[in-house]
This record gives C-alpha cells, structure tokens and sequence, in this order.
C-alpha cells in the first residue's frame, strides 16, 4: 500500500487532470447538475421587475424590465440563466421573437457544439417549430447531461395537445427532479399531468424541500404544492389533506408578511382550500389594495360579476340601463387604472350603445382610447382590433367619417400583417385554424365595411364603390369558409345585408333610387337570414332608410307591412336556440369521480352520456 502522503499527492494530481480534461479522467465523474444560478446572479435576478404597476403602461414596465436584463447581460454575459431571461422577456412583445429566432439561429451556426446555446436556440422556436425545438432540446441533453433545464421545455412540448406524449413528458420530469429536487421550477408542471404516482412522490419532494423555509420563493410554490397534494390523493382523503392546509397557514399567517405579494397569494389560495371564502377574498383584496396591478381592478371584478353583459334580444330600456350603469362605474375605473387600454375601451363601448352620449364625448373618448393604446404598444403598430372597435362606434354614431375610413383602413392593413402570423403549434388544431380562418375573414368584411361607410357619409362615390367591389369579393369567400355552420352561417349573413345596405346608399348618392330600393330589399332580408334584427323599440337605422325610401317611391304602409313586416315579426316569435353536432372526437382521459372510482374513456364507448364540465380557479 502506497504511503498516505504519497496517495494524497496522487489524488491531487488526478482530480487536477480531471479538471483540465474531464474527458479523459479514469473517474469518469460527472459534473453536478447545474440546477440554479449561482447566488451572485440569483440575487441578481431576484432584483428584476417583476410586477407592472398601476400606472405603468405594458410598454414602460417592458422597457424597464429588458433594460435591467441587459444590464445584466453587459454583467455576466455568458450566464445561461440570465440569457434565458433575456429570451422569456422577448418572445411575445410583436416583432421580438424573430428578431430572436435570427439571432440564436445566428449564434448556434457559430457554436453548434454549445448545449446551452441549442437550449436558448430552441427556447426561441417552441410554439413556432417545436418538432425542431424538440430536436434541439435533446441535443442540449447529449452534449451536456449536467444541465438540464432542456428537459422542463421538453416536458412543457411533450404536454401539449399535439404533442402530447405522457411516458416522455413523465420521463423528462422525472429526471429533472431526481437531478434538482431542490428547484421549484421543476415542480409546477406536475401540476398539468394525471400520473398519480408521480404526482405523489413530486408533492413528498417539494415538501421536503420547502421544509421550514419563510422566503418570498417559498411562499410562492405552496398553492403548487397543494394542487399536488389534491392531485395525488382521493377525494375521500381531502379533509386530511384540508387539516395539512390549514397547518400550512397557521404557519404562513404567523409570518406577518404584510409587505409581501405572495403571502397574500398563498393565504388567499389557503384559505380557499379550506372552504373560508370570506377569509380568500380579504387576502384578494389586500393584494390588489397594496400591489395595484393594471390589470387586477377589483371593482370592476366585482360589478362584471353582478351584471350579465345584455343580449342582442335584451330589450331596449335594459340595455341602455346596462350601459348607463356601466359608462358610470367605467368612469371610476379610469380614474384608477388610467393607462389601461381595455377599460378605456369598455367606457367607449358603453358610449357607442347609449343612444344620450353626446358626440364631443364620444370623440374625447375615442382620443383617450387610441392614446393610451399607443402608448401602451410603444413603437409597435396596434392590433386590428382597435381599428376596427373605433372604427364601428364611429360608424354608429356617424361622427369623424374621415377618421372611421382612417381606422378601417389601418385595420386592415394589420389584419393583414397578423394572419401572416403562424399559429402556435403545441395548441392550435386544424379546427383552431379554420375557426381562426373564419374569424379572421368575418373582420377583413367588417372592416371594409366601415371604410366604405366612412366614404359614403364623405359623398364620395368612387371610393365607397371601389371598397365595396373588395368586399363583394370577400362575401364570396366568407360564404364559402361559414359552410354548414348555423353560427357562421348567420355572421356571414349579417356581413352580406351590412354590404347590400352600403350598396343601396350608394344607388340613393346619384338618385338611383329604384336600384337602391332592390338593394335595401336584399339587405332587410339578409339580414332577416342572420337572425340580428333589432328588438321592438330599439333604433333600426337599415329599416328607417329603407322605409324612408320605399315612401319616397310611392309605396304605402299596407305594403310595407305585406313587404317586410310580416316577415321579420315571424321570425322574431321563433325560438332560436338551436343544437348543432359536434363532430370532434374526445380525447382520451382518466378521471376519478367523488367516490374515488376512476372513469376512462374507454368506459363509456358506445353510450350515450350527459357530460357537465365546470372549473374551479
């Protein structure tokens, strides 16, 4: 046996040489899971913004938080985890993730051997191409076993509808949480799959691994240990589960945390698990009071659920009641949530329906609307939908139509920009993308609609005509897409009278009166087809002018009556709730029912069953 010291030199010697080429160590010692940043760059991290403010529109809070990454960058500019950072903050502002995919495409063609550059790269593709995502996730894995965040993206792909592959996702979750069963990101998607077994010996880890810890970290990861807990346990287990809880809060509650976000959240969540609702709703409260979100109103929480948004068969004086109520409340939500594009929307929509706003108000607020969804969007181009929602409250309320051809026009335009946009490729379906296809058609007819109208209120001819051939040609394509289906079947219809109406103000500009009497015909009757006739008592702007017209040519009322009367009371008395097949299959699925006995699919094969899905959040 060789002498201590010499041994111990030797050893030394070794371990020196393993470390300057692991490669070639008789060892053969793996190097320890890269698991978590180091605590310099943790800390680091810790630091970003991580919640918008109140008053902070969704373009300042981005600027802010990309600015304090690449802060970060300049200061560890290889540190894999600040990079991923860099990438998670970049991939849905519009514009930015190609602009990533281009660098890290970039990137991985200079350093095709670097596994953590396949991992951002594929970072980068998932949604977009994630069966190359997936290529390169596993070539992240081959290169350097030692990390392996590649295997929660894995697991991410490999639990989605179309890719789903439960014995791979469980395989790659498996091995990162034997790997790093002390990081809390591992955990949150065994929350998303059904394996009992694992679920169980996931919650046993993440309690072991949260232990006594009181940090903010650790605060957050407790209603995903609950939801495991629930998940691996029988119904007829719950109340023990319920007395564990409720341990947990005694403990999270004497912590007196009151600075602190997530200690509202897992007292909220807490409470709500132990059937104490009063006690949930004041840690909502408290949170929303003290962490003022943009996008977390309380109040406008509450009244949304007190107030069903009227029907197109509410009757009229309800209506206009609704939106009175509403344009009221919507006037305190601004004050509160001043930069928030949707509640200035709500307030503008509130005015489009209410028959007594005033046309300077509803021009404010249209104002008001775009500057704050400008400055929310930052250089970005807004979405179609803003064009179009001003666009229509113009055209209701026949005000500003140079602007209404304006926003009609630039929504379009970003129509066309946005269907270019491939779909999300871990959830959208062939049934997804032909609803999409069908949408997205249904809005390009409105919008030109809206311009043509806009140049019809302007007396300008040539124009409304040359938009209203466009939309001619577009009805044909909306036929075609609606099919069969009752629902599309009626938008497409209701988009058809929108364009004969168009047609027949257009035949009165020049005094073709006859052919603009055929028109209006076409469009009372199309419009009968989409079942969306006004109540009685409400406005009908496409039956005054058509009935205006009618008089003007000598027709009567007897006539009128026989004529279209008639027709749109009959239709008017019919039920129109109606059943429509569903020819999607049911995937597969196991469920436990509340006596603990577990259902398959294949169980209920060949009959016939009422199903009643519900959610809880």
């Amino acid at each position: 046996m060789l002498p201590t010291a010499v041994r111990n030199l030797l050893l030394t010697a070794l371990l020196t040489l393993c470390g300057i080429a692991a490669g070639i160590c008789p060892l053969n010692a793996q190097a320890a899971p890269a698991c978590a940043p180091s605590p310099e760059v943790k800390a680091a991290l810790d630091q970003l913004p991580q919640f918008q403010t109140a008053n902070q529109t969704d373009w300042q809070y981005l600027e802010l938080r990309q600015s304090a990454i690449q802060a970060l960058l300049r200061r560890y500019p290889d540190d894999v985890f600040v990079q991923r950072a860099d990438v998670r903050s970049r991939l849905y502002p519009r514009g930015e993730r190609e602009k990533l995919i281009a660098q890290y495409k970039a990137l991985h063609e200079q350093r095709p051997d670097d596994a953590k550059v396949d991992y951002l790269y594929a970072m980068t593709l998932v949604g977009r191409d994630s069966p190359q995502a997936v290529k390169l996730f596993t070539a992240a894995l081959d290169k350097d076993p030692s990390f392996p965040y590649p295997r929660l993206e894995l697991v991410r792909i490999f639990s989605s509808p179309n890719f789903l592959d439960k014995a791979q996702a469980a395989s790659q979750i498996k091995a990162f949480l034997s790997a790093c069963p002390a990081t809390f990101e591992g955990y949150e998607p065994l929350a998303r799959m059904d394996d009992r077994a694992l679920t169980a010996d996931g919650a046993q880890k993440l309690r072991q691994a949260i232990g006594s810890r009181t940090d903010p970290e650790a605060l957050g990861i407790y209603p995903t240990l609950w939801s495991l807990e629930f998940k691996a346990h029988q119904p007829s287990e719950y109340d023990a589960l319920r007395k564990q809880v409720a341990s947990d809060l005694s403990r999270i509650r004497a912590l007196n945390l009151v600075s602190e976000r997530r200690w509202y959240e897992a007292l909220a969540e807490a409470y709500k698990l132990v059937n104490d609702q009063k006690q949930s709703e004041w840690a909502e409260d408290e949170e929303a009071r003290l962490f003022p979100s943009p996008y977390n109103l309380r109040a406008r929480q509450q009244w949304e659920k007190e107030h069903q948004y009227p029907a197109d068969d509410t009757p009229p004086d309800k209506k206009q009641a609704y939106y009175t109520e509403l344009l009221k409340q919507a006037d305190d939500w601004v004050k509160e949530r001043p930069n928030v594009p949707y509640i200035w929307m709500e307030r503008l929509d509130a005015l489009g329906h209410l028959d007594s706003a005033s046309s300077a108000d509803v021009e404010a607020c249209i104002d008001r609307v775009m500057q704050v969804a400008e400055a929310n969007s930052g250089p970005e181009p807004l979405d179609s939908y803003t064009y179009f929602s001003v666009a229509e409250v113009l055209s209701k309320k026949h005000l500003q139509p140079d602007r209404e051809t304006e926003m009609a026009s630039k929504g379009l335009e970003r129509l066309d920009q946005e269907t270019k946009q491939p779909p999300y490729d871990l959830y959208a379906t062939p049934k997804d993308q032909d609803d999409q296809n069908f949408n997205n058609a249904n809005q390009r007819a409105q919008g030109l609609f809206y311009e043509a109208d806009g140049y019809l209120q302007l007396s300008q001819p040539d124009k409304a005509q040359a938009v209203l051939a466009q939309l001619d040609g577009r009805l044909q394509e909306l036929k075609s897409q609606a099919g069969s289906k009752d629902d599309r079947r009626k938008s497409a219809a209701s988009s058809e009278s929108s364009y004969w109406a168009g047609m027949a103000r257009l035949a009165e500009l020049p005094n073709r009166n006859v052919d603009g009497m055929a028109y209006y015909q076409s469009a009372l009757l199309a419009r009968l087809d989409s079942g969306q006739v006004p109540p009685a008592g409400e406005k009908d702007e496409l039956q005054d002018g058509a009935r205006k017209l009618w008089t003007s040519l000598g027709g009567t009322d007897e006539g009128w009556k026989m004529w279209y009367t008639r027709r749109a009371d009959a239709l008017a008395s019919q039920s129109h709730l109606t059943w429509e097949t569903a020819n999607d299959p049911l995937p597969p699925f196991e469920l436990t029912d509340l006596k603990g006995k577990t259902w398959q699919l294949a169980d209920l094969r060949g009959k016939v069953i009422f199903l009643n899905f519900w959610a809880s959040w």
